[in-house]
C-alpha cells in the first residue's frame, strides 16, 4: 500500500516562510534603523556646542520614586534578617549568612540602578558607576552608545541608566530619553570638537553602589532599637 509523506521545503521555518526572506527583511530593517540613527546624529551634531563643565545625567523623579519604594520594601522585610521565632544571629549557620548577604547585595544593586546611577561625560571620556567601582571609559572605547529596549544605555563595556523603555515612552507620547542620551554620547564620541572641555572630579563622577551599603543597615538598626 502506498504511503504519502509531506516534507517542508528546505530553508523554510515553522510558518512556511523561507528563512532567506526573513533574513532579508531583518537586514533591511537594520539598514533603515542605521540610516535613521545616522540622520539623527548628523542633525544633533549641528546643535551641540562644547560645554565648559562635564555633562551629567541622573535619575529623574520616576526613578527616585521607584528607588524610595524599593528602599521601603527592603526596610519592611527586616524580620528576614533576624530569622523566625526570635532566632538569635549567633545561631545562624554559614549558609544562612550567605543567602542573607546575597539578598542584601542584590537589593542594593537594584537600589543603585534605580536611584543612584549616573552618566558623566567630560573631556576624557564617560564615567559610569558600578557596584564596586566607577568605570572610566575613554572616548576611543565608547564608539556608539546603544539604547536598549529595557531603558538602559550600553556605553563601551558598561550598561548605564534607568530610563523609560522606548515602547512605553512612545505609548505615553513622551520623549524617548534613552535614545536621546545614547545619540548625544555617540555624537560626542565621534566629534572630539564637541566634547566638554572640563574634567570631572570624583564627586561629579559619583560613588559605586556599594558605598551606600551602610544606609539600609542604619535604618534597620534604628528601627530595631526603637522596637526594644
Amino acid at each position: 500500500m502506498a504511503t504519502w509523506r509531506t516534507t517542508e521545503p528546505k530553508g523554510a521555518d515553522f510558518m512556511g516562510q523561507p528563512q532567506s526572506r526573513r533574513r532579508d527583511r531583518h537586514r533591511e530593517q537594520a539598514r533603515e534603523q542605521a540610516r535613521e540613527r545616522r540622520l539623527r546624529h548628523e542633525a544633533l551634531a549641528g546643535t551641540i556646542t562644547p560645554a565648559s563643565a562635564p555633562l551629567v545625567w541622573r535619575p529623574g523623579w520616576g526613578c527616585r520614586v521607584l528607588a524610595a519604594v524599593w528602599f521601603g520594601v527592603l526596610v519592611l522585610f527586616t524580620p528576614f534578617f533576624y530569622g523566625q521565632d526570635g532566632q538569635d544571629l549567633a545561631a545562624f549557620r554559614p549558609v544562612d549568612w550567605f543567602f542573607r548577604v546575597w539578598a542584601v547585595a542584590v537589593a542594593l544593586w537594584i537600589l543603585g540602578r534605580l536611584g543612584m546611577w549616573r552618566i558623566t561625560a567630560d573631556r576624557d571620556g564617560v564615567s559610569v558607576p558600578g557596584f564596586f567601582t566607577v568605570a572610566r571609559i575613554p572616548w576611543a572605547d565608547v564608539g556608539e552608545a546603544v539604547p536598549r529596549r529595557y531603558g538602559f544605555v550600553s556605553v563601551g563595556h558598561r550598561t548605564a541608566g534607568a530610563f523609560t523603555p522606548p515602547v512605553l515612552a512612545r505609548l505615553l507620547r513622551r520623549p524617548v530619553a534613552v535614545e536621546e542620551v545614547a545619540d548625544h554620547l555617540t555624537v560626542l564620541a565621534r566629534h572630539p570638537g564637541l566634547r566638554p572641555t572640563g574634567k570631572a572630579g570624583p564627586r561629579t563622577r559619583g560613588l559605586p553602589y556599594i558605598a551606600w551599603t551602610p544606609l539600609p543597615f542604619l535604618v534597620i538598626a534604628a528601627l530595631h532599637l526603637l522596637a526594644l
